[in-house]
């Protein structure tokens, strides 16, 4: 009998163990501590009809700028600015900073937030990050707005749109490959979704409005 107990409570743990794995969900597989994953499609369709539903973008100001789902708050993390540490412009933003400004923009617990990057890692980190401070309907894009060349069931790229070139296969002019957002599977390629290229200050936050490029100054 103590055996077979023993027994059951091993299998109990590899179940356990199994679900908790399955149910972290994201492409990255960062521990979940988010609500869920969901697609570009089901985020478009949560913001234009769920009533209080926001979608924060947590891009740096040069890719929010460079072009963002419509509505979306900028509210960048972990980068604010610049490419990398090398960067005059690079900026970061810290952990605590990022919790802050979403407190300060959406102090209610239970509002419906939905965070964007470009592939899906940051924003479940950020979606982690809201999660833990207590924020109870957390999601994060799975894709993110650009997301990752899509391949076929052998994990080769395709040109999924047929224009002639494969999204980071395909080499241009200056004999580097070409990242074709219609080869993609984020918001802004395969998934067709509306885009602006419009900065307006009630999406982005005072103190960064500075770092956005001039030709996109905040509105």
């Amino acid at each position: 009998m103590p055996q077979r107990i023993a027994l059951l409570l091993i299998t109990a743990a590899v179940v356990l163990t199994a679900t908790q794995a399955l149910a972290e969900g994201n492409r990255y597989k960062y521990p979940r501590e988010y609500k869920a994953d969901i697609s570009p499609v089901v985020a478009q369709r949560a913001v234009t009809e769920e009533k209080g539903t926001v979608l924060i973008d947590v891009r740096s100001v040069e890719e929010y700028a460079g072009g963002h789902a419509p509505k979306a708050d900028n509210i960048p993390y972990p980068r604010i600015a610049g490419k990398g540490k090398d960067d005059p412009a690079y900026q970061t933003m810290p952990d605590a900073d990022f919790l802050a400004e979403v407190m300060a923009r959406y102090p209610k617990k239970s509002t419906p937030i939905i965070a964007m990057c470009q592939g899906g890692g940051r924003s479940a980190l950020a979606a982690n990050i809201l999660a833990k401070a207590g924020y109870t309907n957390v999601r994060s894009v799975w894709t993110g707005f650009m997301g990752k060349t899509l391949t076929d069931v052998d994990g080769k790229p395709l040109d999924v749109n047929a224009n002639g070139i494969i999204s980071g296969v395909t080499l241009g002019p200056d004999g580097k490959p070409i990242e074709d957002p219609g080869d993609m599977d984020g918001w802004a390629g395969f998934n067709n979704l509306p885009v602006s290229h419009e900065i307006e200050k009630k999406h982005v936050l005072p103190r960064l409005r500075p770092p956005y490029p001039k030709s996109t100054a905040a509105k």
